[in-house]
């Protein structure tokens, strides 16, 4: 049997009718194993005692030290222990709190467990060991509806733990284990997301220390040496986005930005799918307004950087400006005016439904207050939602200058030119993104079986590639149809 099977089979019977807790008991088995103190956080009644038993169980002929919530003096030296387990730690006992201290630093060899029903940042901050502690194991609250009927009807006592021998972790096992994992590479993925989150801990004041990035490194070497690996892989960093961190505050901090990281490393290769994803909409509409309108010369103005059509209206009894972007001339799509201070004037929804004459709606809020007036007493940030509903306000006609002006066709072709160009360049792209993103999901699934993954991120990483994979796929159609539009229409 290869270790890899064997620990899988390990964490088979230990995480057994546990529902929704399995990762807690991987994460809490893997610390153990490199020595790393954690402390298992739970509600009263959320299976701690429960969970401990099993990681423990992990280990053949184990010694172990538990301490309760009372105050107990500690044996003169902690060298013949293996596990050293403080239950239901109540930080607010200075003997307790004492005891904990002792056992960080003289405990040698033994593994550290800190279980309790305060929270972390109370709990390791009133002790003083926040920075000691490698990480946070916390338990749900409760568990799923289906999960307690499959639990309730579990003939056996989950109480009671039978792990076979044969696959439990002898001291000397564990000894070369470490000593093994220590050789495991740290892969440049892996690097780049440890110093993506500590690049976002030094932004938000977060104080992670030294010995605890090695820990949690150790962990992630740990969790690539079983799955048979020597060099370790992103998934193998997917509980650094849990809540291991301690302080709520610092979870939230760092789960959100570990997703970005994750995100942006995976799909390193094509950063823009993101951050600048391709407008085939925009593309479409800018092929279709080519082609299907007419080649009239309208009187313009140039604002915000293009040609618009301009509109005075009164609203409230004041004069307002709006200004009508050229490219929606003849167009059939609802669109928002540029306002006099260049912005988009949320409060007014226009539409020319495919004529030269522009229907224009207002926000019902404004019609005894105005436009203008929003403006002048500082309120046009709070303008980007519209407050009432659209009603009819009129309709307005843009004048033409000249009908089938040779220079409008003249520019009409350029773009044309242009777009086919551009057509080219986005398809070879999206194209090569859509493989990119076929491989990316790949290498992602084929770590789907990998001991230690946390399950709940992979599903979401998969999720966010398949998502972007049929939006690529999308993006290729509408190119595809603006390129048969252009190859299909012979006039303007």
């Amino acid at each position: 049997m290869t270790l890899t099977k064997r620990i899988s089979e390990l964490m088979q019977a230990i995480t057994a009718n546990i529902p929704e807790r399995e990762f807690c008991i991987q994460l809490g088995f893997l610390a153990t194993l490199v020595g790393k103190p954690f402390y298992l956080y739970g509600r009263s009644g959320s299976g701690k005692a429960l969970v401990i038993d099993r990681i423990t169980s992990a280990f053949r002929n184990v010694k172990i030290l538990k301490l309760g919530k009372r105050e107990q003096e500690l044996p003169p030296s902690l060298d013949s222990y293996d596990i050293v387990i403080f239950q239901s730690f109540n930080p607010f006992e200075e003997k307790n709190k004492a005891n904990v201290h002792i056992a960080i630093e003289d405990r040698s060899k033994a593994s550290l467990i800190i279980s309790g029903d305060i929270r972390p940042e109370v709990a390791l901050n009133r002790t003083e060991i926040t920075d000691k502690i490698t990480l946070i194991v916390a338990l749900p609250d409760s568990i799923s509806s289906d999960a307690l009927c499959n639990l309730l009807m579990t003939p056996s006592d989950i109480s009671l733990t039978h792990i076979p021998v044969g696959l439990t972790v002898t001291a000397d096992e564990k000894a070369q284990w470490n000593d093994e994992i220590k050789k495991v590479t740290l892969s440049e993925d892996t690097l780049y997301i440890i110093g993506e989150i500590a690049k976002t801990c030094d932004e938000n004041n977060i104080y992670v220390p030294i010995r605890k990035w090695i820990a949690l490194t150790n962990i992630i070497k740990a969790a690539a040496f079983f799955n048979g690996r020597q060099e370790t892989r992103i998934t193998d960093t997917f509980f650094l986005g849990t809540p291991i961190w301690g302080r709520t505050m610092t979870n939230t901090t760092i789960i959100e930005s570990y997703k970005n990281i994750v995100r942006a490393r995976i799909l390193k290769e094509i950063p823009d799918i993101i951050s600048n994803p391709y407008d085939a909409d925009d593309l479409l509409r800018r092929v279709k307004h080519i082609l299907f309108t007419s080649n009239n010369l309208y009187e313009t103005k140039m604002f915000n950087n293009e040609p618009c059509v301009l509109y005075k209206i009164n609203i409230a009894g004041e004069p307002a400006p709006l200004y009508v972007p050229l490219r929606y001339v003849e167009s059939d799509e609802d669109f928002n005016p540029l306002n006099e201070l260049k912005q988009e004037e949320k409060r007014v929804r226009c539409n020319f439904h495919g004529t030269t004459s522009c229907t224009i709606s207002i926000d019902s809020a404004v019609k005894t207050i105005g436009l203008r007036n929003t403006y002048a007493r500082g309120l046009q940030g709070q303008q980007t939602k519209p407050q009432g509903k659209f009603e009819d306000f009129g309709t307005l006609p843009t004048y033409i200058l000249m009908e089938n002006a040779p220079e409008v066709i003249e520019q009409k072709k350029a773009q044309l030119a242009d777009i086919r160009e551009e057509i080219q360049t986005a398809a070879e792209r999206e194209t090569k993104n859509l493989q990119t993103l076929r491989n990316v999901f790949n290498d992602i699934k084929a770590s789907k079986d990998d001991l230690f993954c946390h399950k709940e991120f992979f599903k979401k990483a998969q999720e966010q590639v398949t998502e972007l994979f049929e939006s690529t796929k999308t993006i290729i159609g509408k190119i595809k149809e603006a390129h048969e539009l252009i190859a299909n229409q012979k006039t303007f």
